[in-house]
């Protein structure tokens, strides 16, 4: 529930406002596209290329709109703040964790609901691609992580941090997160990742390590997909289930606690530095 009074920009109805209008603009490109692609059997959608360009234009876009909306000075309204290095190796435990654990969620979603052929196709564009490997990677793992964090961790958390409590922005961050991706089929895993993302903003107010760790939970996923017959053979992958289970959960809650202890310990560094 949103504090009572002023209201810094973006508000909840604001942000999904914002949400609404990336998406209508994205589609005034996207649909033509896949028009021509459909009569011209081309493929002109996926090209990597043209994603950073429409995707990078309309962020600029949406954020030149959003900072005039804010009405102020730069640095309050995008947290370019600076991370502890140290913060990647608990992100390294907790994103193959969180994978994996929402991965069993997602197999009872897809016995409920399964996905249609159309979904698969769309999702083997990314990787099918004239470029191969590095294209996808520069789709997912560079333009997507760039795009959706300037987007909701740093437009949209701005405003949901400062009008609610921690655990409602975060929540709203997470549902807001997954329900732009616009299928019930990533919304699970979306929603989880939306979660520790808005967390980590509101432990670090660092936008850019909300960007790596983005990236890097999809460069996990990239090259779990392309090197995914060596890791069958390997031992972490044929631990019986509850054992993974076991694991994963150990991994995640220990990942959790080391953000907790690393970003408290700096925050107490800092006021020491200022008093003394």
């Amino acid at each position: 529930m949103e504090k009572k009074g002023f209201k810094y920009y973006p508000s909840t109805l604001e942000a999904i406002h914002l949400l609404v209008l990336y998406i209508v603009l994205q589609s005034m490109i996207d649909f033509p596209l896949a028009l021509y692609d459909y009569h011209h059997d081309t493929n002109w959608l996926a090209h990597p290329w043209i994603s950073f360009i429409s995707n990078m234009g309309i962020t600029l876009f949406i954020f030149i709109y959003a900072y005039r909306k804010a009405k102020q000075a730069f640095r309050q309204f995008f947290a370019l703040r600076g991370f502890n290095p140290l913060l990647l190796v608990p992100v390294l435990i907790i994103l193959p964790a969180l994978q994996y654990l929402v991965g069993l969620l997602n197999v009872k979603v897809d016995q409920l609901l399964p996905a249609p052929p159309w979904f698969w196709e769309l999702f083997e564009r990314i990787f099918n691609n004239r470029f191969g490997f590095w294209g996808a990677a520069l789709k997912v793992v560079v333009i997507a992580p760039v795009v959706e964090e300037i987007l909701f961790r740093g437009i949209i958390m701005h405003g949901l941090m400062r009008n609610n409590r921690s655990w409602v922005a975060v929540l709203l961050s997470g549902i807001l997160f997954s329900a732009f991706h616009l299928n019930p089929w990533q919304m699970t895993y979306t929603f989880f990742l939306g979660i520790l993302l808005g967390w980590i903003m509101v432990k670090t107010r660092s936008l850019p390590l909300a960007i790596l760790v983005h990236a890097l939970n999809n460069l996990l996923v990239l090259l779990s997909i392309t090197y995914h017959e060596p890791l069958t053979q390997s031992t972490l992958y044929n631990l019986s289930k509850t054992n993974s289970l076991l694991l994963s959960s150990f991994a995640l809650l220990t990942g959790i606690a080391a953000i907790v202890w690393i970003t408290r310990r700096q925050t107490k560094n800092k006021t020491l530095s200022t008093l003394a």
